[in-house]
């Protein structure tokens, strides 16, 4: 290719090496882009697929437009610009920006929750702007906030891999055959897949991140000084400011620990409140009285059960669950955690220390994964417990499925009954409800499905708003005790009866209303399909004058069974093998693997001998 006034490829033989690089880098930053903005801005953590359709669009419309950019800067300058974003997005105001939606449950509150409108007013820029708004209006106002902030962020990823894709679109047409170039291209997409699941694997931080993208960046560019400075300070930046020893990344989330309670800390995740590490022992309640209220959540599942010689624990995390296990004396306690990273922390920094007891297992897996084998070993416990199993990571990028919902399935619910100890076993599920009613019915529902027999639901403190389900063969002991367990609630009344559908394996969507329609994914379509729309029209008249846009249907429905068939592989694994992100990473490298192979296969046979093999 020969020489332009752009960041261009370099006039040499080695085209196909720079095919595979930079289809690799297009893979990777895309992935570490989706990774990234989830959890440096909230809206993203919800809104996966908006960045995903980002990048499909603008590499798409970067290889129909055939005149090179007469921006050199364009690329590094974006990129530079989105990673200072990200860097400084909790002091830009970018981190907590929510949509006022009653379709869907966020974390930070719903278009009603009160707690949401003072978390508003109390960040330093948006308060003030907020001060002349009643506080009906400021829902609406933060969220147009969020609405300007999603539309530019999502403009600019655009752009970025616009620009890649016109390199990568030239590449493609400069090597023949075809087919050679679109497996060199699978390739580097291979290639640009692995080296992010080896970061991931390793849990390192943003800036080792970046560095494959831009030092890619600088070899392909003509003008490597300047490209080199501009990139080497938004690298700086995400060094220096996100060099924390608070700060560490796990396969899921951007963690964060503050000290709490004395010996005790909370952990956030993803900038938002996830789980803390307590204390819960009597010496340390008389001096901090507040934790009286995570105790009496924590001890709860204990006081209700018959025995706990056998004790399961989903969703471990950092250990109070566990803790509250030893107090009450378990003998065995099986402790299941997704994220290796919390896991290690609760072993170091836990005040109580309860993965050092002799009596306690811990597990690296998922729940259902763990369901099975235990299933198959034929265990059984007199009680389990599911511990704050609630996350903003998605178990793909192609759907909208998070990690917990198939642990709150029916199907999930009816393994946990089948490992219960057949006469007195007893499931307690804690779930942070807080004002989400229609979720804490759903769930009810489920679990009452799942064990044939009307459960108890109830309220033991007014810690994170949790409601305990209890379910199981032990309840009718359970329902026993109840009145002797001070300052627990039954608000069971309150919960059952509303005609409110199932949590399911084929449907396990349990954050979105049924009585109202999401109309944020409907509004980010629409953004994504006007956008699309104009840009790609722009990109063909530029190469064909006056040539108008037909739709290629057999296409649009071939791109839509891809991505249908790609998500249902990914949670039929999930469903057997675990939601981690392993799973997700054998299932794309799959993929590719098999494309990669077809048309190697292809290119060597032709199809009368293909069929005559077959």
């Amino acid at each position: 290719m020969g020489k332009d006034t752009g960041m261009t490829l370099r006039p040499t033989n080695s085209d196909k090496t720079d095919l595979i690089l930079l289809s690799g880098l297009a893979l990777y930053a895309e992935s570490v882009l989706i990774r990234w903005m989830g959890a440096e801005i909230r809206m993203f953590a919800y809104l996966k697929n908006l960045i995903l359709l980002a990048v499909f669009l603008g590499l798409g419309v970067g290889m129909l437009k055939q005149r090179r950019s007469r921006f050199s800067w364009l690329l590094p300058s974006l990129l530079s610009l989105l990673t200072l974003a990200l860097v400084f997005s909790a002091q830009l105001q970018l981190t907590h920006l929510f949509f006022p939606d009653r379709g869907i449950t966020q974390w930070g509150g719903t278009i009603n929750s009160p707690r949401l409108t003072t978390a508003a007013r109390s960040t330093p820029v948006i308060g003030q702007i907020l001060r002349i708004f009643p506080d009906g209006a400021v829902p609406w106002v933060v969220g147009t906030m969020a609405f300007v902030a999603g539309t530019l962020l999502f403009v600019i990823v655009v752009n970025i891999f616009m620009e890649l894709g016109q390199r990568i679109g030239g590449l493609l047409r400069t090597v023949r055959p075809s087919l050679s170039a679109y497996t060199l291209n699978l390739v580097g997409s291979l290639f640009g897949t692995v080296l992010y699941v080896i970061l991931v694997l390793f849990a390192l931080p943003p800036w080792v991140w970046l560095l494959p993208m831009f030092a890619c960046l600088v070899y392909f560019s003509d003008h490597r000084i300047r490209d080199g400075i501009l990139l080497g300070v938004a690298l700086g930046a995400t060094f220096v400011v996100g060099n924390s020893r608070w700060v560490v990344w796990s396969p899921y989330y951007r963690i964060s620990l503050s000290p709490e309670y004395g010996d005790g800390y909370q952990l956030s995740v993803d900038h938002d409140f996830h789980q803390d590490a307590l204390d819960l022992r009597p010496p340390a309640i008389q001096i901090y009285p507040q934790l009286k209220a995570p105790l009496a959540y924590y001890d709860l599942p204990h006081k209700m059960a018959h025995n706990c010689r056998m004790a399961l624990v989903i969703g471990a995390g950092t250990g109070n669950d566990v803790s509250a296990a030893l107090r009450a004396g378990c003998q065995s306690i099986d402790a299941v955690e997704i994220d290796l990273v919390i896991l290690k922390l609760g072993q170091q920094l836990h005040p109580e220390h309860p993965y050092q007891s002799e009596r306690v297992h811990a597990f690296v897996k998922d729940g259902r994964a763990f369901f099975h084998e235990a299933l198959a070993a034929g265990k059984s416990y007199d009680l389990i417990v599911f511990g704050l199993v609630d996350s903003q990571a998605a178990l793909s990028v192609v759907s909208s499925l998070r990690l917990e919902f198939l642990l709150y399935s029916l199907e999930s619910f009816r393994e946990a009954r089948s490992l219960l100890e057949p006469k007195n076993g007893l499931l307690v599920v804690g779930f942070s409800v807080g004002w989400r009613q229609w979720v804490a019915q759903r769930l009810y529902n489920t679990l009452e499905a799942a064990f044939d027999q009307p459960l108890l639901a109830l309220r033991s403190s007014d810690y994170v708003g949790v409601l305990n389900f209890v379910a199981g063969p032990g309840l009718p002991m359970a329902r026993r005790k109840l009145p002797s367990i001070t300052g627990t609630k039954d608000e069971t009344r309150n919960i059952a009866g509303a005609n409110i559908g199932l949590v399911r394996d084929n449907w396990p969507f349990l954050y979105y209303n049924p009585n109202a329609i999401p109309f944020v994914y409907l509004g980010s379509l629409l953004l994504v399909i006007g956008f699309g729309w104009f840009s790609i029209r722009g990109a063909v008249s530029d190469n064909i004058p006056g040539f108008s846009i037909v739709m290629d249907w057999p296409m649009f429905f071939m791109g839509a069974a891809f991505l249908l068939v790609e998500t249902k592989n990914i949670s039929q694994l999930a469903i057997l093998f675990g939601a981690t992100w392993v799973t997700n990473a054998v299932v794309f490298v799959s993929v590719f693997v098999v494309a990669i192979l077809a048309n190697l296969l292809v290119s060597r046979k032709t199809m009368p001998t293909l069929l005559a093999i077959m």
